[in-house]
């Protein structure tokens, strides 16, 4: 960064040197993209809509199962008994 700060902007570069089609200016521009991809990152590979949606999915078929053995209005009262 500071070899590239003093050739471009503080005026090292030769003066018949391409700006356009540099590898320095390239190489930066992978680096930048390098670390915007890491700054990025999460520290675990899921987010919290992923565990919604898994829980969701595996839930979702015990349902029908679930009110053939309990009532609706029982299952209901249980259901706002754990939550209030």
């Amino acid at each position: 960064m500071r070899e590239f700060d003093h050739k471009w902007l503080g005026g090292g570069a030769a003066p018949d040197e391409a700006l356009v089609g540099s590898a320095d200016i390239q190489s930066l521009a992978d680096l930048a993209n390098s670390f915007d991809v890491v700054r990025t990152m999460r520290g675990y590979p899921f987010s919290r809509d992923t565990v919604f949606f898994l829980a969701a999915a595996t839930l979702l078929p015990v349902l029908p199962l679930t009110l053939t053995m309990i009532p609706l209005e029982q299952l209901i009262d249980r259901l706002l008994g754990v939550i209030f």
